[in-house]
């Protein structure tokens, strides 16, 4: 086993970093696609806050957890589509060995689709 990279679904994967956004994204989005959390969200501000982001979206959801074992398997848990998890191959392979992780913890994270920007104007914040 080695590093993950790819998901078993070939949808667009748009960087998410708020509810309002996901919001947007929603209404002006019909098709499938993944939300990803900005780099290290899970580390950061945590999986009930991915949640709260992402709502019924969860299983269709990337939430990078930073080099934390412990939140990707938070996160995984509660029903996080992927996490992202920069971790050294032993503890790759650990997490691997649960059937419910396989497959589902990337140690890089998946490029992000091009769409327009969802702010009313660029200088807004996220």
């Amino acid at each position: 086993m080695g590093s993950r990279t790819s998901l078993p679904v070939h949808y667009p994967v748009f960087m998410i970093s708020s509810r309002q956004e996901m919001d947007q994204l929603l209404l002006s989005w019909d098709k499938p696609f993944l939300a990803l959390s900005a780099e290290s969200a899970g580390n950061a501000f945590g999986v009930p806050w991915w949640l709260e982001v992402v709502g019924s979206r969860a299983g269709q959801s990337i939430l990078d957890c930073g080099a934390s074992p412990v939140i990707a398997r938070q996160a995984l848990d509660a029903g996080v589509g992927w996490a992202i998890c920069r971790v050294n191959p032993a503890q790759f392979r650990a997490l691997e060995t649960y059937n419910d992780y396989r497959g589902r913890i990337l140690t890089f994270r998946p490029p992000s689709s091009r769409r327009h920007n969802l702010r009313e104007r660029p200088h807004d914040s996220l």
